[in-house]
């Protein structure tokens, strides 16, 4: 079963771009989704800062979407950094 990720902020130091940390989420079945007020599916809003404010940030909270941060992922899956 796969997990939507969406994410705001910089992966760096993990990755240079986000596409290229979704990229290497994608073996471990999570793919890109977009956060929404109505119909939302999105499991895990992926972040650089847990203390940003940024619009996902707020919306993830309203919604009970996971947050986490770059670096808990890269950790979890032992990624290999890209930069």
């Amino acid at each position: 079963m796969s997990k939507i990720i969406e994410c705001t902020g910089s992966p760096k130091p993990y990755f240079k771009t986000k596409s290229d940390f979704l990229s290497a989420l994608e073996p471990y079945g999570y793919k890109h989704g977009k956060m929404k007020k109505k119909n939302n599916m999105c499991d895990i809003l992926c972040c650089d800062d847990l203390s940003s404010t940024t619009a996902k940030m707020e919306l993830a909270k309203s919604l009970g979407v996971e947050i986490m941060t770059y670096a808990d992922l890269a950790e979890a899956f032992d990624l290999e950094t890209e930069v």
